[in-house]
């Protein structure tokens, strides 16, 4: 064979992340690795203490998630489950799947995680009400819901032409 397509879990190399002082671990394998384009998956380890990421959820992104060693808590749909080695949690896309893992222990927690890596997945962040344009890489903080013709409730000014005739 001369491809490269075969990865072991156990024997990985990860590296080191972190945003600000609570969320932080080791990752790697990551899809990119082996040249996925429709996939998205890594290897992650979460230290005692740390959080994932942000709580969240996906509008057209699916998440699976194993568990390889440890114990985490679970925060799913402001509800909380421990889970651990052997475990498959699954998200499907939408609020009641909101979804964020802390360590609690005092061992690392390792998890696998597969998604369908939507290009055009719009993630929202219900605790800081922050919406994620996947595609624009872009992150907003909503303020207000607006009527679809907000503020272009004058579209002439727009078409030059048109304020010339008159």
């Amino acid at each position: 064979m001369s491809r490269n397509n075969i990865k072991n879990i156990h024997n990985a190399e990860l590296e080191e992340w972190s945003v600000g002082k609570k969320y932080a671990g080791l990752s790697g394998l990551d899809s990119k690795e082996l040249g996925a384009e429709n996939m998205g998956f890594h290897v992650e380890i979460l230290p005692p203490g740390k959080y994932t990421c942000p709580y969240h959820y996906h509008h057209a992104e699916e998440e699976l998630f194993i568990v390889i060693e440890g114990k985490a808590t679970l925060r799913q749909n402001d509800e909380f489950k421990t889970v651990g080695k052997g475990d498959l949690i699954f998200f499907k896309t939408g609020p009641e799947f909101a979804h964020q893992f802390y360590n609690h222990t005092e061992t690392d927690f390792k998890f696998f995680v597969l998604s369908s890596k939507n290009p055009f997945d719009i993630c929202e962040y219900p605790d800081s009400d922050k919406i994620l344009v996947r595609k624009a890489k872009k992150l907003f903080i909503r303020q207000t819901e607006v009527p679809y013709i907000a503020g272009e409730d004058n579209p002439e000014r727009f078409w030059p032409e048109i304020n010339k005739s008159k």
